[in-house]
């Protein structure tokens, strides 16, 4: 690993700051780029940690019928609980991922990762606060999904994905429907019936807001 690969990697991931020059030179570290739409499917049995250092990486789960929902996402500077889960229990992976845009990751072989959690404090607390960040996005999933309705649960993923200078997001129902962990024919009635209120406009592959006021009110 050269050092200017580690000054980068450093720079996303402050917590590594502390591993020693000899220990980045332990076999198997390196960095990879991975393509768009390449898949990690659920079950897989994970030979290395990945930490994200550019790119996005969607985490999802499908159920036995097909349907998916979107768990998280991981950016820069992040990495995935669930990867972490499997590799510290020795257990497959939990869930799929797929890469959305071309990414960065940094490699680290299991063993290698374990040993840095065991030896370095700054490390160990990061996959802590990982850990606490992703069980609290979790739960907040699981509340949206059982307890508030699809109206509202639409409305709030447009206020968060939208703004009042850029009141439109390129998607289509079956992408929402993903994104919301619902059945498209749901989506799809559901955004009818709120551009038939007059709160968006629908048109192909795209979902304009038009008043965010409107659905600042359906927001449970």
């Amino acid at each position: 690993m050269l050092p200017q690969q580690i000054d980068c990697i450093v720079s996303k991931f402050p917590s590594l700051s502390d591993i020693a020059k000899e220990d980045w030179e332990t076999n198997g570290i390196s960095v990879w780029a991975l393509p768009p739409n390449q898949v990690l499917h659920e079950g897989h049995l994970l030979e290395h940690a990945a930490l994200m250092l550019d790119g996005t990486v969607r985490v999802y789960k499908v159920s036995g019928s097909g349907r998916e929902v979107t768990l998280y996402r991981i950016h820069d500077g992040e990495c995935c609980p669930l990867m972490i889960t499997s590799i510290l229990g020795e257990t497959q992976y939990e869930a799929s991922a797929c890469i959305e845009v071309p990414s960065t990751v940094l490699i680290i072989p299991i063993a290698v990762f374990r040993d840095w959690i065991d030896r370095y404090k700054s490390f160990r607390q990061y996959i802590f606060k990982v850990f606490a960040e992703r069980l609290l996005i979790m739960s907040n999933l699981l509340d949206s999904i059982h307890f508030k309705s699809v109206r509202s649960r639409i409305a709030e993923y447009l206020l968060r994905e939208t703004a009042p200078d850029q009141p439109a997001v390129t998607m289509t129902h079956d992408q929402l429907a993903v994104e919301l962990g619902s059945a498209r024919e749901v989506i799809s009635r559901t955004l009818k019936t709120m551009e038939q209120e007059g709160r968006l406009q629908l048109s192909r592959g795209k979902i304009t807001v038009l008043h965010r006021e409107s659905l600042l009110e359906l927001v449970e």
